[in-house]
């Protein structure tokens, strides 16, 4: 005789940049194993393949939501999503007090995390006739190492970069290869890289600022949560 089979409710959400909608269920226990074993790694890449896995599992639509190349920002969301409906919009994380570095448990309300900033403008001027378009940094453009190197640092800089214009000529994707890509990356000035670099510092995640106590010394402390693996550590 066949076990029944458990019904898990759908939920819907639109992503915060791309606007895109999204169907999804909370994960199930076999889903968290997935990220509790990549947690333990305390691994960036692993916690990441770990998010990435149980989202590929909880979300109907992926055909629509290629959840490697929406934008780093709306994949934080939409794990935070997934989470409150899942376990609860709290969780506790270890804090570490910045005078005496005894860790304090402090639970965090996933409720309060946001965005810290505007998006930026992603296209830049170079020079008066020539300039790109970007799109956000994504899984699919970032590094796979866990300490970048220049090269990687490139590739990822390359892999957002959409769209290239010269006067009324408008580049695409399709229109160059990504060798000839990098060679006009190497023409730029100090100046005009210096745009590019901006461009990726301003970019936004998901953040929170939270106050605590130290349990150790009861000094007070206050640090920014930011990016999955600091709520989720």
């Amino acid at each position: 005789m066949a076990l029944p089979v458990l019904e898990a409710t759908r939920y819907t959400c639109e992503l915060p940049v791309s606007k895109k909608k999204v169907e999804y269920r909370p994960f199930l226990v076999k889903e968290q194993k997935l990220l509790l074993v990549a947690g333990e790694s305390e691994e960036q890449s692993q916690i990441t393949n770990g998010m990435l896995d149980l989202l590929q599992n909880c979300v109907f639509n992926t055909d629509e939501v290629q959840l490697r190349e929406i934008p780093i920002m709306d994949l934080e969301y939409l794990f935070i999503q997934v989470r409150m409906k899942s376990a609860g919009e709290t969780v506790k994380v270890g804090l570490g007090c910045d005078k005496c570095e005894e860790s304090t448990e402090v639970e965090v309300d996933l409720r309060k995390s946001a965005m810290n900033g505007e998006l930026p403008i992603n296209t830049i001027k170079l020079t008066e006739q020539i300039g790109i378009k970007l799109t956000f940094p994504s899984l699919k453009t970032m590094p796979e190492e866990e300490t970048s190197t220049t090269e990687s640092i490139f590739d990822m800089i390359a892999g957002c970069i959409d769209q290239v214009y010269s006067g009324d000529e408008v580049f695409t994707r399709d229109d160059f290869t990504t060798k000839e890509l990098k060679e006009f990356l190497d023409q730029f000035t100090s100046e005009q890289f210096e745009l590019l670099n901006n461009y990726f510092m301003e970019m936004p995640r998901y953040c929170q600022t939270i106050n605590w106590t130290c349990v150790g010394c009861g000094v007070d402390n206050q640090r920014e949560l930011q990016g999955i693996a600091d709520f989720f550590a």
